[in-house]
C-alpha cells in the first residue's frame, strides 16, 4: 500500500506517536487495572474512511454500542499484537493486511481498562469477516466527517466529583440508517482530531 505522500495520512501522523512504545506509558496505572487495546482502522474508498463495528444486542457489556475492534491484552503480549489480534478475531482483517501509521496515548477507561489506540491503514481489496459472536455490523464512516468540528455534539457529564465534556459524533448513512458513536470511541476521534487538525496535544491521559 503506497499512501507515503497521502496530505490525510501525513497530516494525521503528524499528531500520532510512534507505533513501538518505549516509555511504558501502555503500563497499567492502578491496582486491578489491566491493559487493552484497539486500533482504527482506515480504509481509502474514493476517500479516506473509518471502518467501525457495532456489538450485538445481547452482549453482556456495551450491548449495541459502536467500536473499534479490540480488546484486553493477553499475558505476555504487547499492546500493538493485542490490537492486531482482535481486530483479526472481530472482523476478519489480518494483520498482513494492515499497515500501522502510529497511535493515540495509552489512557485510562472508565472501567478497568488501560487501553492503548492504534491507528493504521487496511488494504482495501482485504475481506471483512466480522464474528457474528462479538460484532453485530460492521460499517464505514469518513474520516472528512469525523474530523469535522461541525459534527462534533457536546455533552457534559458529571462524575468522579468533576464536570467532564465529552463530544459524540451522531451520523445518518445514505440509506438513513443512524449510528450513535459516542463514548470512548467518540472520543479517541476526537483526541486524534485535537493533536492533527489543531495542534492540541494533552499530555492528561
Amino acid at each position: 500500500m503506497n499512501f507515503d505522500s497521502d496530505p490525510i495520512i501525513t497530516k494525521l501522523q503528524a499528531g500520532l506517536l510512534p507505533v513501538k512504545i518505549s516509555d511504558a506509558s501502555d503500563e497499567i496505572k492502578r491496582e486491578g487495572q489491566r491493559g487493552a487495546s484497539v486500533l482504527m482502522p482506515l480504509v481509502y474508498r474514493d476517500e479516506w474512511k473509518v471502518i467501525l463495528t457495532q456489538r450485538p444486542q445481547t452482549m453482556p457489556s456495551h450491548a449495541g454500542q459502536i467500536a473499534f475492534p479490540g480488546g484486553k491484552r493477553e499475558v505476555g503480549e504487547t499492546a500493538q499484537k493485542a490490537a492486531l489480534r482482535e481486530t483479526e478475531e472481530e472482523v476478519g482483517l489480518q494483520a498482513e493486511s494492515i499497515t500501522l501509521i502510529g497511535r493515540l496515548p495509552s489512557f485510562n477507561a472508565v472501567g478497568e481498562y488501560r487501553i492503548t489506540p492504534f491507528v493504521g491503514v487496511v488494504d482495501p481489496k482485504a475481506a471483512i469477516i466480522p464474528d457474528q459472536r462479538e460484532v453485530a455490523d460492521v460499517f464505514e464512516t469518513p474520516l472528512s466527517f469525523l474530523m469535522n468540528p461541525e459534527n462534533h455534539v457536546a455533552r457534559d457529564v458529571f462524575f468522579g466529583g468533576k464536570d467532564h465534556r465529552f463530544y459524540d459524533m451522531p451520523y445518518d448513512e445514505e440509506d438513513g440508517t443512524h449510528r450513535n458513536i459516542w463514548g470512548m470511541t467518540a472520543m479517541t476521534m476526537y483526541r486524534l482530531y485535537q493533536r492533527a487538525y489543531l495542534g492540541v496535544f494533552e499530555t492528561d491521559y
